[in-house]
C-alpha cells in the first residue's frame, strides 16, 4: 500500500505544531488556566480559547494523517504547478487579511486624528464601538472572502454574504458573552 507522503508530512507538521502549542506555548505564555475560580465565581480563563483551537487542530491533523495512511488506492503524491500556485494564492489572502486585521483600526484612528478629530489613540479606543470592530471586520472579511475566491476561482455575491455572515457571527460569539475579551488583534495593541 502506497501512502500519500505529502499529506502525511502536512499532518505530522500540524500534529507537532498543536502539541508544541499545548505543551509549551500556552503554559508558558498564558498566566490563567482554562477555568478560573475566584471567590466562588467561576470564569472562563484566558487559556480556554487557544487550548480549544489547538485541540481542534490536533484532532483534524490526526484525522488527516489517519485517512492518508489508510488510503486504499495508490496516489501520485507529487505536487504539481497548480498545487503550488494554489498555496501561493492562499498565502497572499492570509497575509493580506492579517495585515488588514492589524493595521485597519490604527490607520483609521490616526486618519481621524490627522483630520482634526482628536479622538485619542487606538490603544485608548481598542474596546470602543466601532473602533474595536474595524480590523476584525476588514481582515476577517478578506480572509473568508479571499479563501472562497481562491477555492472557487471566481468572485461571487454569495461568497461576500458568507464572509459578512462569518465575521458577524464570530464577532458576536467572541464579543457579546465576555466582558473583558478583546477581539483580535486588539489584545496586544
Amino acid at each position: 500500500m502506497q501512502q500519500d507522503r505529502w499529506t502525511l508530512a502536512l499532518a505530522a507538521l500540524f500534529v507537532l505544531a498543536a502539541v508544541l502549542t499545548l505543551a509549551v506555548w500556552i503554559p508558558n505564555d498564558i498566566e490563567t488556566g482554562l477555568i478560573e475560580r475566584f471567590r466562588r465565581e467561576v470564569m472562563i480563563g484566558d487559556a480556554l480559547a487557544p487550548t480549544g483551537a489547538a485541540v481542534g487542530v490536533l484532532i483534524a491533523a490526526l484525522a488527516l494523517g489517519a485517512t492518508s495512511w489508510f488510503r486504499p488506492d495508490p496516489f501520485d503524491d507529487t505536487p504539481d504547478r497548480q498545487s503550488i500556485a494554489f498555496l501561493l494564492r492562499m498565502a497572499v489572502v492570509l497575509v493580506l487579511g492579517l495585515v488588514l486585521m492589524v493595521f485597519t483600526g490604527p490607520v483609521v484612528v490616526e486618519s481621524i486624528n490627522g483630520l482634526g478629530g482628536e479622538i485619542g489613540t487606538y490603544r485608548q479606543l481598542r474596546d470602543t464601538v466601532p473602533y474595536k470592530y474595524l480590523g476584525f471586520a476588514a481582515g476577517g472579511f478578506v480572509l473568508v472572502f479571499g479563501a472562497i475566491r481562491v477555492v472557487e476561482n471566481r468572485f461571487s455575491m454569495a461568497a461576500a454574504g458568507v464572509a459578512i455572515g462569518a465575521v458577524v457571527v464570530l464577532g458576536f460569539i467572541y464579543d457579546v458573552p465576555f466582558d473583558n475579551l478583546l477581539l483580535p488583534p486588539n489584545g496586544d495593541q
